[in-house]
């Protein structure tokens, strides 16, 4: 082994095993936290530069058993793009309540085997 690795090995001896430091606080106004299996859908009120958005973000536990934001697993909603995202979720609402008054034992929609064509839904 050169000197140079010898250095290297030394070096990763002493540093933290996670990463150290803590973890980076929540800046935003928490308006909604949705639990996920790996962690924790967080839905923001935030300010950037005077400008005022809205941010969904992945946070997970860290091995320090600490919350994280996940890396390329967020978004954000401007402003000007509420009342569409307003009028979306009205939609998914009237169409929740539709699905659950036509099958009340049913909790999962996708396990009713319905077609959603045309709607524009995913499933």
């Amino acid at each position: 082994m050169n000197d140079l690795q010898q250095k290297a090995n030394e070096l990763r001896s002493t540093l933290p095993k996670t990463g150290g430091g803590t973890a980076p606080v929540d800046q935003g106004i928490r308006l909604a936290t949705f639990p996920r299996p790996e962690g924790e859908l967080r839905f923001t009120w935030n300010i950037y530069e005077d400008r005022p958005f809205l941010r969904f973000q992945l946070w997970s536990k860290g091995d320090d058993g600490q919350f994280w934001p996940v890396k390329g697993s967020g978004f954000t909603i401007k402003i000007r793009e509420l009342p569409e995202l307003a009028e979306g979720v009205q939609k998914a609402l009237d169409m929740a309540i539709a699905e659950t008054k036509q099958n009340p034992e049913t909790r999962n929609i996708r396990s009713t085997g319905r077609s959603y064509e045309g709607s524009g839904a995913p499933f």
